[in-house]
């Protein structure tokens, strides 16, 4: 094997290892498959016309039922930290079972 298979085996190996650990797997869990890649610029960055970019398509995923939150599915780097994330999330729950507005995917600022 290649020195970049073994060491996507090796990192699979340890996260496999801490999900045993943490109790998210037992020794029993079968797991079918197992996928790595590493996407040198992979980061989401502002830009001018994000929005414009990117509305259309959050508002194309909605309608099959997807809402694509967070720091990656947002695309929305300048509110992104882990508590932004999370309350995405928690507002994404709220939309969807009570039809609340989304304050921090739609008016991240105000």
């Amino acid at each position: 094997l290649s020195p970049v298979c073994l060491g996507s085996l090796r990192r699979a190996a340890k996260a496999i290892q801490g999900c045993l650990n943490t109790h998210l797997l037992v020794e029993e869990d079968e797991i079918v498959s197992k996928f790595h890649i590493r996407i040198p610029y992979g980061y989401p960055t502002p830009f001018r016309g994000r929005e414009a970019l990117c509305r259309p398509l959050f508002t194309e995923l909605e309608k099959v039922g997807i809402l694509s939150r967070g720091r990656f599915g947002a695309w929305k780097y300048e509110i992104s930290n882990q508590d932004h994330a999370t309350m995405m999330g928690v507002e994404a729950v709220d939309h969807i079972l009570f039809g609340s507005f989304e304050q921090c995917f739609n008016m991240p600022f105000s």
